[in-house]
């Protein structure tokens, strides 16, 4: 009697994958959750081109705009015509446990994602010239720089927040020629002024409350004050953090002393309340303001100071400024006028 010996299969079975197409099924499906992981929502930081940022996760996009989630916003539209650059964050990365930094796909993604545009410039300079001449029966030249200088570095932690740094320089000189009667001139010292400020402040907490530290220094030879200096602390609040309108508040002290040359000296604390903003109206106008006032602690006296400045872009970072600075002082040094109205006219480039 004949046996039959069966021979071993050596092919696949029928309906069963190979361990290759399996191995080929299983990393597809671990790439495709990898990059559904880091894909859902793209952290960025939005420079725009009048200097503001935002921070936040960017819900969709097209041609003309970008939606972007914030801290204090949802859904705000961005036109991308205004938009800068954009700063790429790795928070969804590395809040992935999957992920390590020997994981192609991590370096991959890292590469892609801090290549979006270059190096974040956290300053800003802005330098203004100018000259007003008036003829008449006074003819007057009034010579006028300024330079502004301001950092913002944000919170790793939370971008929507900023340590900040803003240092002002400014210098007026001007010449009034009266007419005398003989057909010759006299010149009179008309302004000769330099003040110099440097202010610093920083985000806390998890609202739109910061902290400030202002110091200034400077002279007025025309309102007799050989020199001031002032120091101060205080609280703010974020009032406004549109894209196209900001507004500020402040409280705290300010520690001031004047020495003017009418021999007198006057060192006194101030209580302090401020505030400013700005309002970008269209892409080449903006308007800025500010306004602080001052009263003395331990009497009824006060001063006041306010500013506002209206610029518009003539050329990429070129613009011409129209400025008002109105200066206050109850208790001004001898002969001199409590109110001191300046006008500016000056040309600005900014870097």
């Amino acid at each position: 009697m004949k046996t039959s010996k069966t021979k071993p299969v050596t092919g696949k079975p029928h309906g069963t994958p190979s361990r290759q197409w399996v191995a080929r099924l299983t990393l597809a499906l671990a790439l495709a959750s990898g990059l559904t992981t880091v894909t859902q929502a793209e952290s960025v930081i939005l420079h725009l081109k009048n200097g503001d940022r935002i921070a936040g996760e960017i819900v969709s996009e097209d041609t003309n705009h970008v939606v972007i989630t914030t801290s204090w916003a949802k859904d705000l539209q961005i036109p991308t015509v205004e938009i800068e650059r954009r700063e790429a964050s790795l928070k969804v990365l590395a809040t992935d446990a999957s992920l390590n930094q020997t994981n192609p796909l991590h370096i991959a993604l890292t590469k892609t994602n801090t290549a979006v545009g270059p190096t974040s410039k956290h300053w800003k300079i802005e330098a203004r010239a100018g000259a007003d001449f008036l003829s008449g029966p006074k003819n007057q030249q009034i010579y006028y720089g300024r330079l502004n200088y301001a950092y913002a570095l944000p919170y790793r932690s939370n971008p929507a927040h900023f340590f900040r740094n803003v240092l002002d320089y400014s210098v007026d000189y001007g010449l009034t020629q009266p007419a005398d009667g003989s057909g010759g001139t006299k010149s009179i010292l008309s302004a000769n002024r330099m003040y110099a400020s440097d202010k610093t402040d920083f985000d806390f907490g998890k609202g739109r409350w910061f902290v400030y530290d202002l110091a200034g220094v400077g002279y007025d030879e025309v309102r007799k004050i050989d020199l001031q200096y002032e120091i101060g602390p205080g609280l703010g609040y974020h009032f406004l953090m549109g894209p196209r309108v900001q507004l500020n508040g402040e409280v705290g002290a300010n520690y001031q002393e004047q020495y003017r040359s009418d021999n007198t000296t006057t060192k006194n604390l101030y209580f302090r309340v401020g505030q400013d903003s700005s309002w970008k109206i269209n892409p080449d106008l903006t308007f800025r303001e500010r306004f602080e006032f001052l009263p003395r602690a331990d009497s009824t006296d006060f001063r006041a100071r306010a500013e506002s400045t209206l610029s518009y872009s003539l050329w990429h970072n070129v613009s011409l400024h129209l400025s008002l600075l109105d200066l206050y002082d109850t208790k001004p040094a001898q002969s001199i006028a409590n109110n001191d109205l300046q006008v500016h006219t000056s040309v600005g480039v900014t870097f």
